[in-house]
């Protein structure tokens, strides 16, 4: 920050120990540490204090920040969006010109209408009976699982 060198120094000292004596210059020196010693600590506690107030300031927009999802949370309906989205869409069909559909789709459409349903007319199939348990048969028969004593 300041620039100086030893020569400087030298020229400060010579001018401290002819203005305030050889005496005095020791005290002085003392006084001079303590003051600097204060004004260092003042200026610590006032950063610390600045740091202290942003930091705080950085918990309060957090807090708001964290308010303001939990309304956003709050407000959700799934049920809502899906209705309005709904409507949209149907905005946006209603909006359109309708087309005409192609002669080709016209034609595919007649032959559909055309064709007699079948399932209908088809006799009602009575569906095939269920196997039978064949250990349901014989009851007398062991489980293969049992031990054999030897």
């Amino acid at each position: 920050m300041f620039d100086i060198g030893w020569t400087e120094l030298m020229v400060i000292a010579c001018i401290a120990i002819i203005v305030v004596g050889p005496k005095d210059l020791p005290r002085m020196l003392r006084t001079l540490g303590q003051t600097l010693g204060k004004m260092r600590r003042m200026s610590r506690e006032f950063q610390s204090t600045f740091n202290d107030a942003l930091r705080e300031a950085e918990q309060q927009a957090d807090i708001a920040d964290m308010k303001k999802q939990v309304e956003d949370a709050a407000n959700f309906n799934p049920l809502g969006d899906l209705k309005k989205s709904i409507e949209e869409d149907a905005a946006q069909k209603a909006s359109r010109p309708m087309t005409t559909k192609p002669a080709s789709a016209q034609s595919e459409t007649a032959s559909e209408e055309a064709k007699p349903v079948e399932s209908a007319k088809a006799p009602a199939e009575e569906p095939p009976a269920p196997p039978q348990d064949k250990a349901a048969d014989k009851p007398d028969k062991k489980p293969a699982t049992e031990d054999v004593k030897a």
